[in-house]
């Protein structure tokens, strides 16, 4: 460990980090790691002790923590994985498809969705729904019309280019859990930090989250900087707008259940470690909702689609730096690994995924650990972020198999 936590700081003493947060526990807390190294700027006004409590943006980590709550509906009944979103979201069906880019001129060509978009589609980013930025036809429908992506502060506003394929049939990055969380929020009447606050947070004990820091001015005071690589390798202060404000750099309006969430790392691992215990203590979703939030719910196109995507050198680096020709699928709450993971030790039926200033958690029902590796740093699929990511899960593992004392869940 000794030897693990000296390259941890050679990294942020080579600007490879600027300072981190590490946790890991296991099923019955007979395993914990957590410590935070380096600092929370590098602009040296700003900088303070990187700590468990840093305030960070977590982005898409957000993503896990509106999936379990939309599944608490449906265990409740007020909502279906199957059933078309259109009775509550009906904006949503007057999507339609972008079928080709006309040559030349470079009109989209688009046809009517044939296929209701479902709340297991919103969860697994196989909607057709996408962030523009991820998609050639959405870019070249936006420049076609004149219109550039959004940052506003309001969902709809935010998301209204087509669909990039006919729902099920494919897979796209997509804020279709923010939509999600839209869904969740017409059907309770609720706002989503409100739902959250009442069913996951207080039931878990997490104080420390919002989705809108201007009402907690003690989580703004512990907020870590976002940083970003210069060309030369280095870091440097990132002052460029983000995206949970609006265009105007001012906060969201409303709760993004994809992006829109702030909290701490040892916070943030109280959620992963109640999905690992979830089948036994029920405590945030029920035994059989978690049997089917890990089972894998694309369709062989979706997957084709997915395991396609990975083969980009900086998307695979996004989406957690796991070897390429491992094949993976989708859960309910996050990216599934199909087969072990003899890098880091991870086993097949491990869900992860990442936040966007290069933040990643796991969880492993197999082996019985989970853990995640934060830090806020931009662009998303840093190499040299995601190479110390990747060997703090290996140390976790080392360090889990010759300490724990809980049985494997093989």
């Amino acid at each position: 460990m000794a030897e693990f936590e000296q390259n941890i700081k050679s990294a942020i003493a080579a600007q490879e980090i600027p300072g981190c947060a590490l946790v890991s526990t296991n099923r019955n807390g007979s395993f914990h790691y957590a410590q935070a190294f380096g600092k929370t700027s590098v602009k040296t006004e700003n900088a303070k002790a990187f700590q468990l409590d840093t305030t960070m943006w977590v982005a898409s980590f957000t993503k896990l923590m509106t999936s379990i709550c939309c599944m608490q509906l449906v265990e409740q009944g007020l909502v279906s994985l199957d059933q078309p979103v259109y009775k509550h979201i009906p904006e949503l069906d007057a999507f339609p498809i972008i079928s080709s880019i006309e040559e030349g001129t470079g009109r989209p060509i688009e046809q009517k969705n044939p296929t209701p978009i479902t709340l297991r589609h919103l969860l697994t980013h196989s909607s057709g729904l996408t962030y523009d930025f991820m998609a050639p036809n959405n870019i070249a429908w936006l420049k076609y019309h004149g219109k550039r992506s959004s940052t506003s502060g309001k969902l709809l506003e935010r998301y209204k280019a087509p669909l990039v394929f006919e729902p099920g049939t494919g897979w796209c990055y997509s804020p279709g859990i923010d939509y999600a969380g839209l869904l969740l929020e017409r059907i309770t009447g609720q706002s989503l930090e409100s739902y959250m606050r009442a069913n996951l947070w207080e039931p878990l004990d997490i104080q420390d989250a919002t989705f809108f820091p201007s009402t907690r001015p003690d989580l703004k005071e512990r907020m870590a900087d976002q940083s970003g690589r210069t060309e030369d390798g280095k870091l440097s202060f990132w002052s460029k707008t983000m995206p949970w404000q609006d265009d105007d750099g001012n906060e969201a309006t409303d709760c993004m259940g994809g992006q829109g969430s702030f909290t701490t790392a040892e916070e943030y691992l109280k959620v992963i470690r109640a999905v690992l215990t979830a089948d036994e203590d029920e405590k945030i979703l029920k035994k059989s909702t978690v049997q089917e939030f890990f089972k894998p719910q694309l369709s062989e196109g979706s997957k084709a689609m997915l395991n396609a995507a990975l083969q980009v050198d900086w998307m695979n680096n996004a989406m957690g730096g796991t070897p390429k020709h491992e094949i993976k699928d989708w859960g309910l709450g996050g990216m599934l690994l199909m087969s072990d993971d003899d890098e880091t030790g991870m086993k097949a039926g491990t869900m992860l995924w990442n936040g966007y200033p290069n933040m990643i958690w796991w969880v492993d029902p197999s082996t019985g650990i989970c853990g995640l590796f934060a830090t806020q740093v931009v662009p998303p699929g840093d190499a040299k972020v995601v190479a110390v990511q990747r060997k703090f899960e290996k140390e976790m593992y080392e360090q889990f198999k010759e300490k724990s004392g809980a049985p494997s869940r093989l």
